[in-house]
């Protein structure tokens, strides 16, 4: 009858099994290497890592220019628009629909800026009595001064 062997030495055969399956390895593994299934992922693994990269120089790119249209527009709107408070350009590059990242906007709201200044203006011009005769060529004053002029 055979002993049973103790898990100390049942260890030590699994180690030396072991030993013994990976003594060549670097052989096999160049074996491996070698099959047309394994070039065939190799070729696949290299398409990724190109793929990668290009996408790696796109983000920059798109970054890059994200930045520079950030600029632009706030050039715009402070050169070109004079920081008219009712039209302005606006970029958002998080917006879903990419054909509206670009948008001119329009705001005359009541919480809009622009009542604000407009609201101040009528009533400091309505202060001298003489200025309820002269309302039209008020509101077409301070209209005007939100024309843009090209």
């Amino acid at each position: 009858m055979a002993s049973q062997l103790r898990k100390f030495e049942q260890d030590a055969v699994v180690d030396k099994t072991l030993t013994s399956i990976v003594q060549n390895k670097d052989a096999v593994i160049a074996r491996i290497k070698a099959t047309p299934e394994y070039v065939g992922i190799q070729n696949d693994y290299d398409k990724i890592a190109d793929l990668k990269a290009q996408v790696k120089t796109l983000e920059e790119d798109l970054r890059n220019s994200v930045s520079e249209i950030r600029t632009k527009v706030e050039d715009f709107n402070s050169n070109v628009l004079n920081a008219n408070l009712v039209y302005e350009v606006k970029y958002n590059d998080y917006r879903y629909d990419t054909n509206q990242a670009l948008q001119i906007e329009v705001d005359v709201s009541s919480y809009g800026k622009a009542r604000d200044v407009i609201s101040n203006e009528v009533a400091i011009a309505l202060l001298p009595k003489d200025a309820v005769n002269d309302v039209d060529s008020i509101i077409t004053r301070i209209a005007d001064s939100f024309k843009i002029n090209f």
